[in-house]
């Protein structure tokens, strides 16, 4: 059966410009064991105070997950995740041609009698250990075996093996993990697949019919370079493909959305299952499908996750599309008058990279030749911006002079960092507005205050 190691507090703060307090690594660890995954890996003691200190109070946290601290093969790091408290320590030690001789210039029987002493050392402090060969996947087979058994042997119950560059092939990592499996001593077999070609999970899951046991991920699939198998993705995979249904999915939108707010990293829109996109859907052929069935265009239901799906109206949109939106509002036309909308909308939407919902309104306006009074016109706001501390105030202040319906902007002192002034028609309008300055690159936080009333001179 599936495990889960997340080590989103550990790789997932490897990835660059991300650093987490230690109060939010103590969140992000009452959400993962909400989800259930068996394993958390809280990080290296040896990497700071701060590092330490949040293991330790991880690991009283009383989690239903096992606490990990990693370490490399040294006596220090060994001592310091026994004294931080963690049920596991981690120990790697890389074991390719390359890394013995240009990282760590050691011969491979060198590196067994380190790999040895360190192992036997965990256990005699009463850890328990996993061995992690780093570059793994370009280890001579017949050393890699040697190693591992030997780490075995030395009191390992887990063996990672590591893809450290992510350089598998689903179908070369599911034969490679297969004759591992008949070769080494009983243990439990990780697989921590790095995604630099786009093929982490992907050989996570033939790792895993190969005979491994345990998938490591982090959450939105942070880690070095591209990262490893994102956590949302594995557990949504292995849930409808696989019928692996042990895990709790409904913390994983929030625990994506929490980790974007504290980390910086934000998603791509068309990331699967957490990407704002991912439920989405814009072509006539495929919301006609999706308004008379969703599981036209829909590989699941998004309500799995506690999401919605999303018409996108423009160009591209059809008939069936329109009639919804404006029925969402109440709003009936004729079959005639629903042509002439559609057209309208193509027309606009050749002009315009992003139609609003006031847009479509404004057009069934005109065309019906009705007042639509469903929002309020003539909106001033002000919209208070917490930027993020990497992130320069002035490229977040250039950027919002940059939108039609900002009037001004001010840098300003207090909890927030940015005013903006804004003019829009209508409430949804602004609605828009604010989720457009959302996505501004380096906005943290924003608060909206809509103006009452304005008084001009004295």
């Amino acid at each position: 059966m599936l495990e889960i190691l997340d080590t989103t507090l550990r790789e997932g703060e490897q990835t660059p410009y991300v650093n987490f307090t230690i109060d939010e690594k103590i969140e992000i660890a009452k959400l993962l064991d909400q989800v259930g995954v068996e394993m958390i890996e809280a990080g290296d003691p040896s990497v700071s105070p701060n590092v330490a200190k949040a293991i330790q109070r991880i690991a009283g946290l009383g989690l239903k997950a096992e606490i990990v601290a990693h370490s490399i093969a040294a006596r220090s790091g060994i001592d310091k995740a026994k004294a931080c408290g963690a049920d596991r320590v981690a120990i790697f030690y890389a074991t390719s041609k390359i890394h013995l001789d240009s990282k760590l210039h050691k011969t491979q029987d060198q590196a067994l009698d380190i790999i040895r002493e360190h192992i036997a050392y965990a256990r005699e402090l009463g850890l328990k250990v996993r061995y992690t060969p780093e570059d793994a996947t370009r280890t001579e087979f017949e050393f890699l075996v040697s190693v591992c058994n030997m780490a075995i042997e030395a009191g390992a119950d887990r063996i990672s093996f590591a893809d450290t560059l992510g350089i598998m092939q689903p179908h070369t990592m599911a034969e490679r993990v297969s004759a591992l499996r008949e070769r080494l001593l009983p243990c439990q077999i990780d697989l921590h697949c790095h995604d630099d070609y786009g093929l982490a999970l992907a050989n996570g899951m033939a790792g895993i019919r190969g005979g491994a046991n345990c998938i490591h991920t982090t959450v939105n699939g942070m880690g070095e370079r591209t990262g490893i198998p994102d956590l949302a993705e594995t557990i949504v995979a292995f849930h409808n493909l696989e019928g692996v249904q042990k895990y709790n999915l409904a913390p994983l939108m929030e625990l994506a959305s929490y980790l974007e707010r504290v980390s910086g990293f934000f998603l791509a829109p068309n990331k699967p299952i957490t990407g704002q996109n991912a439920f989405s859907h814009k072509s006539g052929v495929h919301t006609n499908g999706i308004l008379k069935d969703p599981r036209t265009y829909e590989p699941f239901d998004p309500a799995l996750l506690g999401r919605e799906r999303k018409i996108v109206i423009d160009k591209y949109t059809g008939k069936s599309a329109v009639a919804s939106r404006l029925d969402e509002y109440g709003i009936e036309v004729t079959p005639a008058e629903l042509e002439v909308i559609v057209t309208r909308i193509k027309s606009m939407g050749d002009d315009r990279k992003q139609l609003f919902d006031s847009d479509i309104l404004q057009i069934a306006e005109q065309v019906t030749g009705r007042e639509i009074d469903v929002i309020p016109h003539t909106i001033n706001a002000m919209v208070m911006l917490e930027v993020e501390s990497h992130v320069y105030t002035a490229s977040v202040v250039r950027r919002l002079r940059e939108f039609t319906n900002v009037k001004s902007v001010y840098e300003i002192t207090g909890d927030f960092d940015v005013s903006a002034f804004v003019d829009v028609e209508d409430v949804m309008a602004l609605n828009n507005l604010i989720e457009e300055i959302r996505t501004v690159q380096g906005v943290k936080r924003s608060e909206t205050r809509m103006v009452l009333k304005k008084y001009n001179g004295k």
